[in-house]
Order: structure tokens, then sequence, then C-alpha cells
């Protein structure tokens, strides 16, 4: 390619040259056609070549390149349904740790209420207890009362019985 250059600088050189001594007013029909196919072609060609070159590699990059960019587009999916994934399970650990905060919270109160429910208990056989012995009470009462009454009835029947043999005695007297 130096070549070509060189030798093309060397025809352009010729051609200033006759044309600066007014020799040759204008360059020949046949120095036009050897400029143009000792180095203009070529010039051509490989600018040509170059440029398929150039494409082709460009291609092959770009090809390269959106590869590269399906991989990145492909990864961003799959991040996006970790994401999506991570979300749910967060939602269901948040919902998990709020349902078993309520659980916890609802067996404190059940303790709490286990212990009402043993207070209740006791209270309510202490209760039962009191009556049994309020009946007991109201029994031996009624038992003391019963036996008194029954004591209190013989002893009024002997003074009555008394009282009466005493008025007949006093009528007997009386009668005498």
């Amino acid at each position: 390619m130096t070549n070509n250059i060189n030798h093309f600088k060397e025809i352009v050189d010729n051609a200033w040259i006759k044309h600066s001594k007014d020799q040759f007013h204008a360059l020949a029909a046949q120095d036009m056609e050897i400029l143009i196919q000792t180095c203009l072609m070529p010039l051509a060609l490989k600018t040509q070549n170059d440029s398929f070159i150039f494409v082709h590699e460009l291609k092959q990059e770009m090809h390269a390149d959106l590869k590269y960019v399906e991989s990145l587009e492909k990864e961003i999916d799959e991040l996006e349904s970790d994401k999506a994934e991570f979300s749910n399970m967060y939602y269901r650990i948040l919902q998990e740790s709020v349902s078993n905060e309520v659980m916890c919270t609802y067996l404190l109160s059940l303790s709490d209420l286990d212990t009402l429910a043993e207070l209740q208990c006791l209270y309510l056989y202490k209760v039962k207890e009191c009556d049994c012995l309020a009946q007991k009470l109201l029994k031996q009462t009624e038992s003391v009362s019963n036996k008194v009454y029954t004591k209190i009835l013989q002893r009024f029947a002997k003074v009555e019985k008394h009282s009466i043999s005493l008025e007949i005695a006093l009528q007997k007297c009386k009668e005498q």
C-alpha cells in the first residue's frame, strides 16, 4: 500500500510539474487512467475491503453485545422473579410472625384466664363448702331445736299434767 501511495505521489508530482511549466495544461487521459488504475482503484478496493471487514467485525460485536444484553435481561427477569418470591416469603413470614404474636398474646390471656378460672373454681368450691357447712349448721340447729322443742314440749306436757293435777287437787280441796 505504501508503494502505491508513493507511486501516486510521484504521478501527481509529475503532473504538477507538467502543469506548472505550461507544457501540458491538463492531465492526459492516459495519465488519468494510470492514476486511477495504480492509486485510486487499489485504494478504493482496500477501503471497500476494510469497510467489509469493519462491518463484519461490527456485526460480530453487535451480536456479542446483543447476546450480553439478552443475558442481562434474562438475569434481570430472574432477579425480578426472585424479588417477587422473596417478597412473598417476607409477607408470609410477616403474617406468621404477626399470627404467632397474636397466638402468644392469646395464650398468655388464656394463661391469665386459666388463673382466673382456677380462682373461680376455688371460689365455687369455697361457696359450696360454705353451703354445706350452713346446711350442716341448719340441720344441727334444727336437730338441736327439735330436741330442745321436744324437751320443752315434754316438760310443758309434764307441767300441764302437773297443773291439771293441781287444779283437780284444788277443786277437790274446795269441794271438801
